[in-house]
């Protein structure tokens, strides 16, 4: 559910590095048109050790430092401009010698509820399915068929259809997932808690 990609020498040996090699695939990204990645946005996580980023992190941009949002998740709390992904450095507190690890998922723009809008959701896997092959370039052939949602750490949950009927969501992997084609007509999402992310898979 998460592309691995492996830390820049550079960044692992001098705790510095572009911030392009540390977000990659964002650049493409954000060439896209506004009105298709409305919907979606790659999500970036940084470990060290196997755990979640627990250091400060920096961006270094124009000789100016700031400080670049990291949650308890090692989730990256903003991408970065296309300035800081053109010039920025990423400067990481970590020992010089710490390699860091850096996953790439593709989330939804929904913020994690127990009760949401199917259709919702089912127009975020679309939009996300033609964007990412798009901004992969040459290589949309290697990028997964991007068709569900997962809803990681919510348990279960259930689909409300349109005529009123309801059904148990398919558990994959412990975790609850819905894929709009298997389930045509449905409505709303019910979880029996709120998700810690949505993964679309």
């Amino acid at each position: 559910m998460a592309l691995l990609v492996a830390a820049t020498p550079a960044l692992a040996a001098n705790k510095l590095g572009d911030a392009r090699a540390a977000f990659p695939m964002l650049a493409n990204y954000l060439k896209l048109p506004s009105a298709e990645r409305s919907r979606f946005a790659p999500a970036y996580y940084f470990k060290a050790a196997g755990q979640p980023l627990a250091a400060p992190v920096w961006m270094i941009l124009d000789g100016k430092r700031t400080p670049f949002p990291i949650d308890a998740n090692g989730r990256v709390g903003r991408l970065p401009t296309p300035a800081e992904l053109d010039r920025g450095k990423l400067e990481i507190g970590v020992d010089a010698t710490a390699k860091i690890q850096i996953s790439l998922s593709v989330e939804p723009l929904v913020p994690p509820s127990a009760d949401l809008d199917a259709q919702e959701l089912a127009e975020a896997i679309a939009q996300a399915a033609t964007g990412s092959r798009k901004a992969a370039g040459l290589l949309a052939l290697a990028v997964p068929r991007l068709d569900d949602v997962v809803f990681v750490g919510a348990g279960s949950g259930e689909i409300e259809f349109a005529d009123g009927h309801k059904a148990a969501l398919p558990i994959v992997k412990g975790q609850p997932i819905y894929t709009p084609s298997a389930q045509p007509g449905a409505r709303r999402i019910r979880l029996a808690r709120t998700p810690t992310k949505l993964d679309i898979d």
